[in-house]
């Protein structure tokens, strides 16, 4: 039952850290809505063409969903790194103090940054001649950053379900006094059984 548990706690971390691969990468370039492609192809492509690369770069440091990714990716390494410092035992300081699920957070508002990025993108579309249509709508990258919210969701939950298998009641009193991703709401605090 033991390596039941450790297969499913080490799968759920895998999990976490690879979900925002599957993120699509927003830019304000050529390819708007590149869905799903790993980031090291991005770079790849923009710095074989320098004046494209120069081009985004301008264009990024314009849009305020360039500093929200910016924020959201600073706290995400913040939490990453104070959870791998601190992980023998249950952490209930630091990020943890305020919020049980300060590393989605990051990831979450990073994500919502590269989603305004792209929302702000003028789309050239690769096949005007043929379709002198957006090729991907921009409500399609809004309600594919809404399901990646959603997976996030799911997965700290069965994080939590994990946590409390693991530490019993004193991972229900912090879950009790912790909220869940956002401190001003009270949405899956647990309750007093």
């Amino acid at each position: 039952m033991t390596s039941k548990i450790n297969i499913k706690n080490f799968i759920l971390k895998i999990v976490g850290y690879f979900l925002i691969v599957f993120q699509y990468l927003p830019n304000s370039s050529i390819w708007f809505g590149i869905m799903s492609l790993p980031l090291i192809s991005y770079m790849f492509y923009f710095f074989q063409r320098p004046e494209i690369l120069w081009l985004d770069i301008i264009s990024c440091l314009q849009s305020i969903g360039f500093y929200i990714t910016i924020l959201g990716f600073g706290f995400f390494i913040y939490t990453t790194i104070f959870l791998f410092k601190n992980r023998k035992k249950l952490i209930i300081n630091g990020p943890y103090k305020y919020l049980r699920h300060p590393q989605y957070v990051g990831i979450i508002f990073m994500t919502f940054g590269l989603t305004a990025l792209s929302l702000d993108a003028y789309p050239i579309n690769p096949f005007y001649p043929l379709y002198p249509i957006e090729f991907f709508p921009k409500s399609g990258i809004l309600f594919i950053w809404i399901v990646e919210v959603l997976l996030y969701i799911i997965l700290a939950k069965i994080e939590d379900f994990s946590l409390k298998n693991k530490y019993g009641e004193k991972y229900l009193d912090y879950a009790r006094n912790v909220p869940f991703m956002l401190p001003f709401l009270n949405i899956f605090k647990e309750r007093k059984k």
